[in-house]
């Protein structure tokens, strides 16, 4: 009796099953999305793609602007569930910034969902989609979360404090951004791409720029 209980199914909950749904399609999105572009992305071929009915991703929701913006959200949480992994344990506020700017890169290099946020991060500057405001807010976000490092490595004295923690924060976001752009044209693939190279001299030029 107890091994036929062991054995059947797992039951699970409806809210289970809507975000195993989830999952799936935001995954699906990302992957055309990254591969394919923007315009690739209809609701019906993430639906498929997911292993779902064509209909599905437009009834849960409502339009491709929707189905962007779950995008994008799930981005902002993977990448910062991402920077909380790689800054935990590090005392230092300086090798904190150093591991969150480390991280990231490396997220832009190999993981899907970051090359499909920038991929759509560049069709919103183009193309003047409806998704600028959740792009800014997701931005603004990450960007007080650097300054927010700046500000304490400067307190510990391991940052000069002659340039304004805010507008370090902004340089340090560009340079973050103008990488995930650039490496969309495929860098690991050209005969000087080699990520664990590019990540060691970035991490080593930011070091020498800021420490104090």
């Amino acid at each position: 009796m107890d091994q036929l209980v062991s054995l059947a199914p797992v039951r699970r909950t409806q809210a289970e099953r809507r975000a195993e749904s989830e999952d799936r399609l935001l995954g699906a999105a990302a992957e055309i999305i990254a591969r394919e572009g923007y315009l690739a992305c209809t609701l019906d071929r993430v639906g498929e793609r997911a292993g779902f009915s064509r209909g599905l991703a437009s009834r849960k929701y409502g339009s491709k602007d929707g189905l962007i913006e779950a995008v994008i959200w799930r981005v902002s949480a993977h990448v910062h569930e991402q920077v909380d992994a790689a800054i935990a344990g590090v005392p230092d506020p300086l090798d904190q910034l150093l591991a969150l700017f480390d991280r990231f890169v490396e997220l832009v290099l190999s993981d899907t969902s970051v090359r499909a946020y920038f991929v759509l991060f560049s069709a919103m500057i183009a193309n003047r989609l409806e998704t600028r405001s959740v792009f800014d807010e997701v931005q603004r976000r990450f960007g007080e979360r650097i300054e927010a490092l700046i500000i304490d490595a400067q307190a510990a004295g391991r940052m000069s404090t002659s340039l304004p923690a805010q507008h370090a924060a902004f340089m340090l976001g560009c340079l973050l951004a103008g990488i995930s752009i650039e490496t969309q044209m495929d860098y690991a693939t050209t005969a000087e791409g080699d990520p664990a190279a590019l990540r060691a001299d970035l991490r080593g030029m930011v070091r020498r720029a800021l420490a104090a």
